[in-house]
């Protein structure tokens, strides 16, 4: 826009306006909106040609963005139908829960409580809807055990442990025979706990209410039980002694027994 132009365009805006004092001028909002038209069309073509070298590049940059978008949220749509029609969005949802449940189970003999899932963040309700689909077993009220990982001889004692619940332990010749120690093989397993235990148990699970100091408390396993030096203790009186020398023994050797402690419980069980 040259200043012949500008000021013709101010002389045809103003027409009609004194203009022989500067102060006596004043635009009204239809002049203003007549200059700024005026001086638009007046500079269009110079914006156009300033902005033709990059329009072309501004507009494909802008087709490209929204043509990937596109294609990102068709894809993104056309996925999750596929995933929604097979199934698998429920699969993949519980596939965290099974791969926590399986780790649990893996240091329990196989064995999963309620309460052990609950700590690592899968609710008893998604339990039930585990074992509905397979590959949990539920053994007993808040108790399930992991198909596939065999707990071998001691899954028993653990089974036995978790129907009691919680504040349960093995307890004296059975915590023996978990460690095959003084070649004991009760046809019960013993749990001792301080809580009155309202649950239906099989025939084979003997229930001892004993109040144990925890420092004698401890875990095989993942499996709550008595130490192997107090289940000696325990034991005396019920196991025959020569059992209980041999199992004092073979105890102190494989670190299941402090070896300060052997001479102690030697003398103990020859004294009963």
């Amino acid at each position: 826009m040259t200043r012949a132009d500008l000021s013709t365009a101010v002389e045809a805006v103003t027409t009609g306006v004194d203009t022989r004092k500067a102060d006596a001028v004043v635009f009204t909002d239809e002049m203003r909106q007549r200059f700024a038209d005026m001086a638009r069309d007046l500079m269009a073509p110079q914006i156009e040609a300033a902005l033709k070298p990059i329009r072309d590049e501004i507009v494909a940059a802008a087709m490209a963005s929204l043509e990937t978008e596109a294609i990102r949220q068709m894809t993104q749509a056309v996925t999750r139908d596929m995933i929604e029609r097979a199934g698998l969005i429920e699969v993949a949802d519980r596939a965290g829960y099974r791969a926590a449940l399986y780790a649990i189970a893996a240091d329990h003999l196989g064995y999963v409580t309620t309460e052990m899932a609950d700590v690592v963040g899968v609710p008893a309700v998604e339990l039930r809807k585990i074992a509905a689909r397979g590959g949990l077993t539920n053994v007993a009220r808040g108790l399930y055990r992991v198909d596939g990982i065999d707990g071998g001889d001691r899954a028993p004692y653990a089974e036995a442990v978790y129907r009691v619940g919680e504040h349960a332990h093995l307890h004296a010749e059975s915590v023996l025979a978990f460690h095959h120690l003084a070649l004991v093989n009760p046809t019960r397993i013993k749990v001792a706990t301080t809580r009155r235990v309202r649950r239906d148990l099989p025939d084979h699970i003997q229930l001892v209410h004993a109040v144990v100091d925890p420092g004698d408390l401890t875990e095989y396993d993942g499996v709550p039980s008595a130490t192997v030096e107090r289940a000696i203790r325990d034991s005396i009186g019920a196991v025959m002694s020569d059992r209980l020398f041999e199992a004092t023994r073979r105890a102190g050797d494989e670190g299941l027994i402090r070896r300060r402690q052997i001479d102690r419980l030697l003398a103990e069980i020859a004294a009963a």
